[in-house]
Parts: C-alpha cells; structure tokens; sequence
C-alpha cells in the first residue's frame, strides 16, 4: 500500500506523527477490532461516545462520529483492503483534519500494527495548531490508547 496523502489546497500541513504496537493475534483478529467503531470506547481514552455510524465496517465510504464531551469528530474510511490495510480521514476539533494510513502486518504469531498520522489545519490556524495538535494526537495518549487495543485483543485471543 501507498501511504495516502491529503491534498494541501486551502490547508497547512502541520505534522507527520507515526506509532507502532505488536500484538499477539492474527491480523484478522486484529483487524476486525480495529475497524469496528462501536468498540472504540473499549480502548480510546477521553470517554469517546460512538453515534451516526453509517455503513459497513472497514469499507471504503462508511463512517462515524466520536463525541468527547461538546467536541465532535467524524471518520471516514477512505479505502480498505483487508485485513492489510486502512486509511481514514477524521474531521475533527478546531479545524483539525486528519488522516490516518493504518497497515497490518502479520509477523512472530502475530500483528504489527503501524499508524501514520497526517495533520492538515485550515490556513491561519497553525500557530494554535500546533498546541491543539499536541493535545488531540499526544504521543502519550496514542501509546495509552494502543496498549489498551494490545490489552484488549490479547485477552479475547487466548
């Protein structure tokens, strides 16, 4: 898979964030979790509220909106190819767009699952994009939120 890349028309593109976690269970295992948005509060921190899910799971063109308190963001897959490949856009907080190219990997009786993060803000907004930025897409939030996803497929693999 070509790792997506958003159009830069009317946006700055703020940052490239990339993560990674190994997890002990077969990609499509894996990969039927990771593509269903009604087991996001399952391991997403902030207390994300699921609603206005809208088509297939993992198919290109279906989507949902995560509320966290008075903030919404909705999610649309932009093309699939199971259990291998995601790439999804989120229109998110304060201007905030981005996408994520999300590869599985089957690798030692298990999956690699690696995420490359692009962010796009609307022109004018970078100087506050960046503290946004920071707190929406934390490195300390995404290593969380995938130990939670390692935690929870490894319990119902074995």
């Amino acid at each position: 898979m070509m790792w997506a890349s958003p159009s830069t028309v009317g946006v700055v593109r703020v940052g490239v964030l990339e993560y990674s976690v190994w997890i002990e269970a077969a990609p499509e295992l894996v990969w039927r979790a990771y593509v269903d948005p009604t087991r996001i509060p399952e391991w997403q921190t902030g207390r994300p509220v699921i609603d206005d899910v809208q088509g297939e799971f993992g198919v290109a063109g279906s989507s949902h909106v995560s509320r966290r308190g008075p903030l919404s963001a909705r999610t649309t897959v932009v093309s699939a190819d199971p259990p291998h490949d995601l790439v999804t856009r989120t229109d998110a907080y304060l201007g905030l767009r981005f996408e994520v190219a999300s590869r599985l990997t089957e690798r030692a009786g298990g999956t690699d699952l690696q995420l490359r993060v692009t962010t796009e803000w609307r022109r004018g907004f970078a100087a506050l994009a960046r503290i946004v930025e920071r707190a929406i897409l934390s490195p300390v939030e995404a290593r969380k939120e995938l130990d939670n996803f390692k935690a929870l497929i490894e319990r119902r693999a074995r």
